[in-house]
């Protein structure tokens, strides 16, 4: 295949939350952490194979195949208990390639890891990071579900008095408060600080008003 060629179809963050909440309504309820691990093997068939070296070979650290049989992921990262957070949002990340890139990954071919080295080599970057933008963002809005995040930040915001003080003097501007908030939300949601800090930044008008 000529990936030189490769047009990644625009889709718009309401069109991926929206999938990813599909998604997300299907194959899971309500709790979080979302078990993605358990969605994808046990609910999708898909085999998480680990592969030592993933990383330094291809950059990255899970690799979903074209024929969605599997997802391969870096052996040392999956064993680490400190790669976990970031491992559970790659797995999500290469599940919104298996949903929003369906028809276009498959014709990738991608096979192994010499068939997805040729392929980063050979895609424009421009569209290689299409790509990915889009899979980051349904991972962000599958692990972090935007109706579960308001609920959970009105929770965290009431146990801490001297946070709820600071909002009503208006001491803190939205990003501090959010960069403050992303500490025990991203526990309980199983994902980084920076994931959390990224989905309450782009909440219209909240959660938390100053």
């Amino acid at each position: 295949m000529d990936y030189k060629k490769i047009s990644v179809p625009f889709l718009d963050n309401s069109t991926i939350q929206k999938s990813a909440d599909d998604f997300k309504n299907d194959f899971w309820e309500e709790v979080v952490p979302i078990d993605i691990e358990k969605i994808i093997d046990v609910k999708l068939g898909i085999d998480i194979i680990p592969s030592p070296g993933l990383q330094y070979l291809c950059d990255t650290d899970a690799l979903i195949s074209s024929d969605w049989r599997s997802i391969t992921v870096d052996y040392n990262r999956y064993l680490d208990e400190r790669y976990q957070n970031r491992l559970r949002f790659s797995l999500a990340h290469e599940i919104g390639h298996f949903i929003l890139h369906k028809n276009i990954y498959k014709s990738f071919k991608i096979k192994s890891t010499k068939d997805f080295q040729i392929f980063i080599k050979e895609i424009p970057p421009i569209q290689y990071g299409y790509l990915e933008t889009q899979a980051n963002k349904f991972a962000n809005f599958l692990l972090i579900p935007r109706k579960k995040l308001i609920l959970e930040t009105e929770k965290c915001v009431k146990k801490n008095s001297e946070l709820n003080n600071l909002i009503i003097l208006k001491k803190l501007n939205k990003k501090d408060i959010n960069a403050y908030l992303a500490i025990p939300l991203s526990k309980i949601f199983g994902v980084s600080e920076n994931a959390v800090e990224i989905a309450l930044n782009e909440i219209d008008n909240g959660p938390i008003s100053i």
